[in-house]
């Protein structure tokens, strides 16, 4: 303001720095609670973390038993299949040996009644 007096002027500069310190101080609240807002989300995405790398860990092992109890499973199929091989063998011989003894006996019985009479 210029006064009529003198050719004085006058400039006030308190309430425009007082205005710019208030939006200073309001600017780096707004940025302090922004700061918190991230704090906090980064801590709960810690902790998200945390708990998937334990559910990864849980279903590691379990990924594991079930890979072991496969391998139990396919060396018992193998065995079982081994068996059954040995027993077709088996009945496979037992075939023709019982078609000797049948041979055999038809012969005794056709020898007795021809010649036993």
């Amino acid at each position: 303001d210029a006064s009529a007096a003198g050719d004085d002027v006058v400039i006030e500069l308190g309430s425009s720095m007082g205005g710019q310190t208030m939006m200073q101080e309001g600017y780096a609240e707004s940025r302090s609670l922004s700061v918190r807002d991230i704090e906090k989300s980064v801590t709960e995405l810690a902790g998200v973390f945390q708990k998937l790398g334990e559910m990864v860990s849980l279903q590691q092992e379990q990924i594991e038993r079930i890979d072991s109890n496969m391998d139990e499973t396919l060396h018992h199929v193998d065995q079982g299949h081994n068996q059954l091989i040995k027993y077709y063998q088996t009945m496979t011989g037992n075939r023709a040996l019982m078609a000797k003894i049948f041979l055999v006996l038809i012969i005794s019985m056709v020898f007795f009644i021809i010649f036993g009479t």
